[in-house]
């Protein structure tokens, strides 16, 4: 069966041929103004795209198989869309990073990137102005979100332990600022916590002191900001 050029994008469209392969029909017609049907559809993406996949810079592509349809959709090649699950999830700000940001070598690897956060951002960690940074754990979620590096805002608070989204403490949840003294040490385990600097006036040293008197394990004289939680390590009486 052969088919006229002028009625040839009908005949593409009707045995399946995607509307983008439709359009630049031309460049796949077998015998001038004609076209068998099928060719388009039997054919590998490769047989057209060759120099496409050559000349790919973000990520160069000859380390890749030639399985287009993983990365590149037939609505157009470019940009690519991911048309398999992306072992890792591409969430927040990781849905901008491009695919040489996180998979790198010459030609680039691709199987066994790493998946835990120092795996790309150990430079971001060493480099850290936040005091203290550098004894911090390597589990980067305690602090920061997939939305941003900084500021730091995200993690869990420890709710069972100290809850902040209800209670006294909840009108401060959104601030850590106002209980976290990043020069006191790590956030981690409450280290940086500044008890005495948030209860001034009935929470002084000078009245606890007093109303702490007889109390073993009250410290004397200098002590933490947070030495508190060591008996009221929920926030409370």
């Amino acid at each position: 069966m052969r088919v006229n050029g002028r009625r040839l994008p009908n005949a593409l469209a009707a045995i399946g041929v995607p509307a983008a392969h439709v359009a630049t029909a031309g460049c796949v017609e077998a015998g001038g103004d004609t076209h068998e049907p099928g060719v388009v559809c039997q054919a590998k993406c490769l047989s057209c795209h060759e120099t496409e996949r050559k000349s790919a810079a973000n990520p160069p592509h000859e380390s890749l198989p030639t399985t287009c349809q993983d990365c590149h959709s037939e609505g157009h090649w470019v940009p690519a869309e991911l048309s398999f699950g992306h072992p890792w999830p591409l969430e927040g700000a990781h849905t901008q990073a491009t695919c040489l940001g996180c998979h790198v070598g010459d030609p680039p690897v691709y199987v066994g990137t790493p998946t835990v956060c120092v795996g790309c951002h150990q430079a971001d960690y060493d480099n850290s102005a936040f005091q203290g940074h550098d004894a911090f754990p390597t589990t980067c979620q305690d602090c920061h979100t997939n939305d941003k590096w900084v500021p730091a805002t995200g993690g869990n608070h420890p709710e069972n332990a100290f809850p902040i989204e209800s209670g006294a403490h909840s009108k401060y949840r959104n601030d850590c600022a106002s209980c976290h003294d990043s020069t006191l040490g790590s956030p981690v385990g409450g280290e940086d916590t500044d008890c005495v600097g948030c209860h001034d006036g009935n929470h002084t040293r000078a009245k606890m002191d007093e109303k702490h008197n007889g109390e073993s394990h009250y410290p004397n004289g200098a002590a933490p900001p947070n030495f508190c939680l060591d008996c009221h390590p929920d926030g409370r009486d």
